[in-house]
Formats: structure tokens, C-alpha cells, sequence
């Protein structure tokens, strides 16, 4: 639980300071009224990519990871990751490097750019901070806005589908803005994001196509998820397979947080959705 003003390292990644600033933008706001102090790390990378990268080279995965961890470290201790893709590679890359050999190797390739990973960083998922750190209970005394009247549902998406307890996590958040929770078919279906990389076709039309017709059916007011790859995915397939009419808003969880607590849409910079959040909006209003 958060006694007091921490320190965490803010690792964005490489989608939301380009496409989804919204997200940037609503966890540092909910970083101010929590009294959390998110940090800059200057001079990281892309994490690297959790999937051609390491199929590339995975020893070039790992060594990519373990600088930014390495810069991650000199900032704090804590490092926070909003974007599943970058959780999952710091994550698994963070384990593998608890392996004295494993570790000594990639310091042997840190020495050369005059760096060092001392294995002292805890990865830590958006979730987590809101849920173990924070606390539902101080999150709760936090929210102006209850959202008894907003039915929604969720998509854990793979990288987390993984760990049970980020997704009783993630509801949980969820559930204490007062929202309704929705159970539907294709809800632990993968989007479709990694099988773009082998087959776009069967990507499109048997995960994010089949994703969003049977979201429909359950007719929530908004769809809430964590990762931003699924956010791209799930909006354009809505765009692409629905009609303006069923169009269904997308939002991340620390935008729902966010709204929550009564940060405005417009300082969210929830504008620059491609579907349209007005109609979340008057359900919380």
C-alpha cells in the first residue's frame, strides 16, 4: 500500500507516446493525484519487441533489455510499464537474468558501452501499481465519479491473459469505479496482433473480426483493456467490421481510473480516439 510519495520509472514504450498519448497523459495525472512520482528514463530504447526481435536474436533480445533495465536501475528501483508488450519482455527478461551466468554474460556486453545491470529492478505491471501499491481501498477515496450506470467489458489480451492474478487485479480496479462487469464468448480470444506477423488474413478475420461481432451482442457501454497493441487492433477492427451505429469506445484502464477520479475527457485527451467516447461519457455523467 502507498504510505507515502514513491519513486517508479516510467517506461512507455513505443505505441503510446506516438498514437495514445491519451494514455500517457491519464497516468500522470492519476501519478499527481495519488502523489505518485512517475520518472523520465532517459536514453532507453524499444523494449525490445516481444516477438520478432527475440526470434531474430535472442541473445540480442535479452542484451537490449538488460540496458534498459540498467537505465531503469540508476532512476529506481520500481519500474512501471503501462504497454503489456514491454511488461512481458521486462518481465521475462528480468527472470532470465536472475541466472548468475546469464547476468555476467550480458555484462560482459553492458562493459563495452560502459553500463551494468545489478538485477536490483522490480517490473512492475500498471495493474500492480494501481492494485498492490496503491490499493482499491485508496483508490476508492479517490473517485469523484461512481459508474453504476456503465456496463463493461473487459479484454486481459495474452500478455496477462497468462497471470490470473493481474486479471482478478485489472477487474477489481474495474469493479470499484462501480462499473458492471461483462462475461462474453470470445473474451480471452487474442486479438489478433501476433498472428499478424505470420498471417494477416487469419489475423483479421478469425481473431479481431470474430473479437468485435461478439462484443456487439453483449452491448457494453465500452471495452476496457491494458494493452495498447489490442487497443490499435480492436479499434480498427470495430472501424473496419461494424457499422457507425454499433461502434463500441475503447478505453484503457488508467483512462477509466482516470475519468474515475474526475479528470475530464478533454484533459485526458480522449478527443483523439477514433471512436467516439461520448456516449461512455453520459453514462458516467
Amino acid at each position: 500500500m502507498l504510505s507515502e510519495k514513491k519513486r517508479f520509472g516510467l517506461f512507455l514504450g513505443c505505441t503510446i507516446p506516438s498514437s495514445q498519448i491519451f494514455v500517457e497523459k491519464a497516468i500522470r495525472l492519476i501519478g499527481q493525484k495519488l502523489g505518485i512520482d512517475l520518472i523520465e528514463l532517459e536514453g532507453t530504447t524499444c523494449c525490445p519487441e516481444p516477438e520478432i526481435s527475440k526470434t531474430v536474436s535472442y541473445d540480442g533480445w535479452l542484451r537490449v533489455a538488460a540496458r534498459n533495465l540498467s537505465i531503469a536501475e540508476q532512476t529506481s528501483n520500481n519500474l512501471c510499464l503501462i504497454c503489456s508488450g514491454c511488461y512481458a519482455t521486462f518481465s521475462r527478461a528480468n527472470k532470465a537474468l536472475k541466472d548468475e551466468a546469464t547476468l555476467s554474460e550480458a555484462n560482459n556486453q553492458l562493459q563495452r558501452i560502459n553500463r551494468r545491470y545489478n538485477h536490483t529492478v522490480n517490473v512492475m505491471n500498471v495493474v500492480e501499481l494501481l492494485h498492490d501499491v496503491v490499493g482499491i481501498e485508496r483508490l476508492k477515496s479517490h473517485f469523484a465519479k461512481r459508474m453504476n450506470k456503465v456496463k463493461i467489458a473487459t479484454h486481459p489480451g495474452c500478455r496477462i491473459l497468462h497471470e490470473k492474478d493481474l486479471v482478478d487485479k485489472m477487474n477489481a480496479v474495474i469493479s470499484a469505479t462501480g462499473a458492471s462487469l461483462l462475461t462474453w464468448k470470445a473474451q480471452e480470444m487474442c486479438c489478433g496482433v501476433p498472428s499478424m506477423y505470420n498471417d494477416p488474413e487469419f489475423a483479421l478475420n478469425e481473431r479481431a473480426k470474430r473479437k468485435v461481432e461478439d462484443l456487439k451482442t453483449v452491448a457494453p457501454d465500452c471495452l476496457a483493456l491494458v494493452c495498447p497493441a489490442c487497443y490499435d487492433m480492436l479499434e480498427k477492427a470495430e472501424i473496419s467490421f461494424l457499422d457507425p451505429e454499433q461502434l463500441i469506445p475503447i478505453v484503457n484502464l488508467v483512462e477509466l481510473v482516470a475519468l474515475a477520479m474526475g479528470i475530464s475527457p478533454e484533459e485526458i485527451g480522449m478527443d483523439l480516439h477514433r471512436i467516439e467516447v461520448a456516449p461512455l461519457m453520459e453514462k458516467i455523467a
